[in-house]
Formats: structure tokens, sequence, C-alpha cells
């Protein structure tokens, strides 16, 4: 072949490639494939499944809001209907002359004998201008109803008046009255008829309406007092449902709402304002939302069921598929991989098609079973020289492990010791300190000593402390600290701690606020001269570390198991890290107001360890610039033995 020739196809070749390179699509696995065309079949379905269920559902949920919206409003044609009946029915007790006269045995005898005829009313009356009753259909308990509101409506308005619920103390028998104003003949207003609904004759009425098991019809008073109500009448009239429903119940407009009853049913209600008719009542009507939506759900289960079944049907094609195209030729890579297990590491893999994804990797296997053939002498004196430090290096732990137990055991008596050894010098300092100060051996002579004799005793107390919170810290260490556990009352230590720390929060301007009672505090079983110190250091620490013009709070708080004390302050803070490390001894803050004040770092450790002999909890929450919290949870004793 020529030059000229030569170069021509090379050029071919050439782009060729390119095209080849310009149509590769990126690498994806066969399995992966396979699991990428059964989502691609089943997603539009389910996108199609799902816009559907969307439309049903919201053209379903107008529907419904519509039509309770509709049956509240018939329903309130029913209520106008009986609340007319009672008008006209008091507007002819009103003309009759005994009513007029205010004949009372006339009276009583003719509404004793009306009363049978309205079975709807427990109790037909009349009463004069002053809310006396003169006439009632059967013995009343009370003789006047001048403060009840129907009464003050009826004698404010003309027309009918409609009162609020009420139940007959006597009786026990729940109405709602209707009032209506008569005159005596000359013009002016003699009196009230009135006549009591009975609110039980009123539920078997709605009931007869044969709503459903889960739809609901509720009527109320404008005061949100329930006086009827289906299902549940017998829990529910009576009860107040203003709370949570005042804006509806104020409004001047019908609407819907959709809430849980107290059956636990979802219903959409509909609901007419006392101020629109019949008026003086509000009249909701609901519909179970489930109930309403059952056909939508079952037609979305039947669509989810096909689609699961497509799902499956892909599945199991893909699966086939797979079993064909994919385990046969991977049966060769599971047979060398076999070979290899069980020890045979002359193994190699059978390619057959060198240019397939799979012909690549068994061709990869075979390189990697090289160089694994010579990395495994290697491998398996590195074992052997691995296992070897792994046991040095237990050993080697448990030495350590012991030696750091034996140190700690060492310091603990050691402080132990120390704080024994320091306490009878110290005593000393400060017994010849205070004699110096209170010039008992005779008058120093010099204003100075005075002043010096002053800082040794302070000096020699600041020390006699830091030795004594040493010596406790000790025993907790060692295991020796031993608490009583008596009754005591933390009230009054809490109080007394707050007396002998007044003067410190005086002196440091910072205020001091007791939210609860510590006196009303339950009783406890502890220490109370360890609890005491407890106290101290705590509310100590809030009032050093907050700036002047801070402030304390201490609030509480008990249930059955646990008293629970908070100390706020709004101090400088501890910042996040530093919170573990406060309750270690002998650990200060780098601050600069820590700084200034004296201390060893070892209350807070102290007031844990306590806390915790208790069986309680010391916990910490702290911000810095916000303040620090510190809460202490003690547990209370058991009723039997609180009892005992």
């Amino acid at each position: 072949m020529s030059t000229h020739e030569a170069r021509p196809a090379l050029g071919r070749r050439i782009a060729a490639k390119r095209r080849s390179v310009s149509l590769r699509i990126p690498h994806v696995s066969l399995t992966a494939r396979l699991i990428i065309l059964v989502l691609i079949a089943i997603f539009p379905a389910i996108v199609i499944q799902a816009y559907n269920e969307y439309e049903l559902r919201k053209a379903r949920e107008t529907d419904i809001r519509q039509q309770v919206v509709q049956i509240t409003k018939q329903f309130g044609e029913e209520i106008g209907e009986l609340r007319e009946g009672a008008r006209q029915l008091l507007l002819a007790l009103a003309q009759l002359t005994p009513v007029k006269l205010q004949e009372s045995d006339a009276c009583d005898q003719l509404f004793g004998s009306l009363a049978s005829q309205y079975a709807n009313y427990s109790l037909l009356a009349a009463a004069d201008t002053e809310g006396r009753v003169f006439c009632s259909s059967s013995p009343l308990s009370y003789s006047s109803v001048a403060d009840m509101p129907f009464f003050r409506r009826a004698m404010r308005q003309d027309g009918l008046a409609v009162g609020n619920y009420w139940a007959d103390p006597a009786t026990g028998r729940r109405m709602i009255h209707f009032a209506l104003k008569f005159d005596g003949g000359a013009g002016h207003a003699a009196g009230v008829v009135f006549a009591g609904l009975d609110l039980h004759w009123l539920s078997e009425h709605l009931k007869e309406r044969g709503l459903s098991p889960t739809s609901s019809i509720l009527i109320a008073d404008r005061e949100g007092n329930i006086i009827a109500r289906l299902p549940n009448p017998e829990a529910l009239v009576g009860k107040n449902m203003r709370k949570g429903h005042a804006e509806i119940m104020d409004g001047n407009s019908t609407g819907w709402e959709e809430s849980v009853g107290v059956d636990g049913v979802t219903r959409i209600f509909g609901y007419v304002p006392p101020a629109l008719p019949p008026r003086d009542f509000f009249l909701s009507a609901g519909q179970s939302k489930a109930e309403a939506f059952a056909a939508i759900d079952s037609a979305t289960a039947r669509g989810i069921a096909l689609i699961i079944f497509g799902l499956l049907a892909a599945t199991f094609a893909a699966v086939l598929g797979g079993r064909r195209f994919l385990q046969e030729p991977i049966s060769g890579l599971v047979d060398f991989a076999t070979e290899w297990r069980n020890g045979n590491y002359e193994a190699r893999v059978k390619v057959q098609q060198r240019g397939s994804e799979i012909g690549h990797l068994g061709a990869t296997f075979n390189a990697m079973a090289d160089a694994l053939g010579e990395r495994h002498a290697a491998q398996k004196r590195a074992e052997a020289e691995l296992r070897e430090l792994n046991a040095t290096l237990e050993t080697r732990v448990e030495e350590r492990t012991v030696e750091l137990a034996k140190a700690n055991h060492a310091k603990s008596m050691f402080l132990a010791n120390m704080s024994h050894e320091l306490r009878t010098p110290l005593n000393a300092i400060i017994g010849f300190g205070e004699v110096m100060h209170r010039e008992i051996m005779g008058p120093l002579g010099i204003p100075a000593y005075k002043e010096y004799a002053q800082h040794i005793h302070e000096s020699g107390m600041h020390l006699l402390s830091l030795v004594e919170e040493m010596l406790d810290l000790s025993k907790v260490e060692a295991g020796k600290l031993q608490i009583e556990r008596v009754p005591t009352q933390p009230g009054t230590l809490f109080a007394e701690s707050l007396v002998m720390l007044g003067s410190t929060a005086a002196a440091a301007k910072v205020a001091v606020v007791v939210d609860s009672d510590p006196s009303s505090w339950p009783m406890l079983e502890g220490d109370p001269v360890k609890l005491k110190q407890v106290f101290v250091n705590l509310i100590g620490n809030a009032i050093k570390f907050t700036p002047a013009g801070g402030r304390v709070t201490i609030s509480s708080e008990t249930d059955s198991t646990a008293l629970r004390i908070h100390i706020r302050d709004t101090g400088i803070g501890i910042r996040a890290e530093d919170i573990p490390l406060v309750v270690q001894p002998f650990y200060r803050v780098n601050s600069a107001l820590d700084a200034r004040h004296q201390g060893a770092g070892l209350g807070l450790p102290f007031a844990k360890s306590v806390v915790e002999l208790h069986g309680g909890i010391l916990t910490i929450e702290s911000e810095i610039g916000s303040g620090t919290t510190v809460m202490i949870t003690l547990p209370l004793p058991r009723s039997a033995d609180a009892a005992a």
C-alpha cells in the first residue's frame, strides 16, 4: 500500500474512533440498567395516579364543604320553625285572662293542663315585672327568675327572647327558656311568660333525622353552652365550646371548618353563627371525612394495586432476563472466587468474551490473582507480627491501668492525710489571728497590726475552708464520705442558705429572686448538713460569677418522683467545652471575672458528688454572655416510705 493510500485509511479509522467516543454513554452496570427500565415503566403510572387522586380529592372536598353548609342552613330552618312555634305558644299564653290578671291558682291549673299537651316543654310559667313567678305548670324550687338571662332579655326587647342553657337544681332537668313580655291591658308590660324547652326531648327529636353513625349535629346557645349534640348527647350537653370557636361564634357569616371530634373522628363541619337566622343559636352539622372519601379511597386502593402488580410483573421479567444475561457469564467468576476461598490460589477465570464488560472483569480478576499470590506470604507474616503486637499492647494497657488506679488511690490518700495535717496549724493561725484582732491580750499599739491580724484571720479561714473542701472531696474519691439519711425539709435548708448569702448578694449588687416558695417543697431523706453546703456553694457561685446589676433566679418543680431546683444567673456563662471540666476538682474557667474571685474549683465537684450520693443528678446548661443554669434533681421517698 502506498503512502497516499495509507493516509485516507488512517483518517477513516480516526473518524470512526471519534464517532464511537461521541456516541459512548456513561458506564452503567447491567443490573442498574434493568432497575432503571423498571422505574421508567412504572413512574408515569405513579404520576398519573397521584394527579388523579389529587384532583378527585380536591373536587370531593369542595362538594363536602358546600354540602355541610347547605345541611346546616336547612337544619337552621327547622330550628327556626321550633323557635316560631315557641313564639306562637307564648303569644297565646300571654292572652289568657288568668295571666293578665296574675291569678296564681287559676293560672297554675291552666298551665298544668296545657303542659301535658306540649311534651317538648318541661315548664310553662309566668312572672311579674320584678321576676317573681306567680304561675307555673309544676311546683318550682325557686320563686324568682329576675337574675336569669332570658328574663332580662325579654324585659329589654320586644318579641321573643331566648335564654341560655340551664339545669334545674332541684330536678336536674336541662332546658333552654323562650320568653315573651305581656301587658295587663293598660298598654304597658305586666310581666313575662316563658317556656322551658326540654333538651332531652330535643336530642330525641334530632335522632329522627336518621343521621349516619359518623355524622354529627350540634346546637349551642350564644354563650357557647351545648344544648344538643349527636352523637354523644349525654357526655356533651352542658359543656362549653366557646374556647377555640369564639371567632366563628361571634361572626356574621356561615362557613366550614375541619377538626377532630371528641370521638376521635375527623369531620368537616358547616356552621351558622347566632347572629344569623334563626338567631340566638350556634348551629353546626358535620360529615365524617373518612366516609365522604370512602369511594375515592377505594379507587385509590385499586390504582395502587394495579401499580404494584405492574411493578411485580416488571421485576419478574427483569429477574428472568438477569438470569439469562448475567448469571451464566458471572458463574465463571463465582467458580473462580470459590476456588480461591478453598485455598486454590492457582485457579484463574476462563475469559471467553474479552470485549464484554464481564470479560474485562474476568481479566482484571486474573491480574488481581497474580498480584495476590505474590502478597499472600507477606500477609501471613504481617498477621503474625500484628498478633504479637496486640498481645504486647494488651499487657501494657493492663499494667498502665493498674498504675493509674494506684496513683489515683495514692492521690486521694495524700489529700486526706495532708488535709488532717494542715488543719492543726491552721486552727492555731486562726486562733492567734483572732486574739490579735480582738486585742484579747491588750492593745497592739500600732493600728496597722490590727489590720494585719484581720488579714491573718481571713487568710486562715480561707485556708481552713479550702482544707475542709479538699478533705470532703478526698473522702468522696476514696469512697469514705458518709451521708445521713434522715427526714429533711430542703426548703428550710434553702431558706437558711439564702439568709447566709444575703449580705454577699447585697455587696455584689446582685438581685436574688425566688419564683416558688421553698416552704412548699416536699420532705425527702438526706443529710441536712451536706445538702445545705450544696445550696450555699451553688447559690454562692451564681452570685460570685454574676456582674453587678445582674440577677439570680431560683425556681422549682415537683412531680411524684423528684424535686427539681433550678438556679439561673445572668453571669458570664461557661463555654460548652468547659462544662464537663468545671465539675472536675481544681478546674477554674479562664476568664477575667473568674480571676477576681477566690476559690480552688472544689465547690461544684463537691456539690455534684453529694447530690449523686443522695441518688440525684446535677446538670449544667450555659451560654457565654447569657448566664448559667444549674439544675438539681433530688429523688423523693416512695409513697409507702413517706407514709411511714
